[in-house]
């Protein structure tokens, strides 16, 4: 059985398809998101403003679930935009390239819930060495 089959066994169906509607639009949306953080600081602002929230919104769909880890994973990722958040941008080379493993990470998450995997996606373990530098 897969980890999305055994979400419909426990829990209801809305809290299910909401948090997979949150999912994937937060993976469809970060990489976009991303790029723009390292144009300029107006843009870099809003694109840390709406990383945050989709981030927050995504942790809230999973703790109804109680996905520990995508919580968890997403948390890390609001906390990070709110220290990113103090910085007025643009973003770092560095900051941006991990910024996009974190993406892949989220992505492959995603895509473990949708494809009803039988075990959530491996953890990148290069996401553990966050950048020194956020803002250029």
């Amino acid at each position: 059985m897969g980890i999305l089959k055994s979400l419909e066994l426990e829990y209801d169906l809305d809290d299910i398809e909401k948090f997979l509607q949150f999912f994937r639009t937060m993976c469809d949306k970060f990489e976009p998101l991303i790029i723009k953080l390292g144009s300029d600081k107006q843009k870099y602002k809003e694109a840390v403003k709406e990383l945050e929230a989709l981030a927050h919104n995504t942790a809230w769909a999973a703790r109804r679930l109680r996905l520990n880890e995508v919580t968890d994973f997403c948390v890390f990722c609001e906390e990070i935009m709110n220290e990113a958040s103090r910085f007025e941008g643009p973003a770092s080379e560095e900051f941006t390239d991990w910024m996009l493993l974190m993406s892949d990470q989220f992505e492959k998450y995603c895509r473990s819930y949708e494809n009803d995997d039988s075990v959530l996606a491996l953890f990148n373990p290069l996401i553990v060495n966050v950048p020194n530098v956020i803002s250029k």
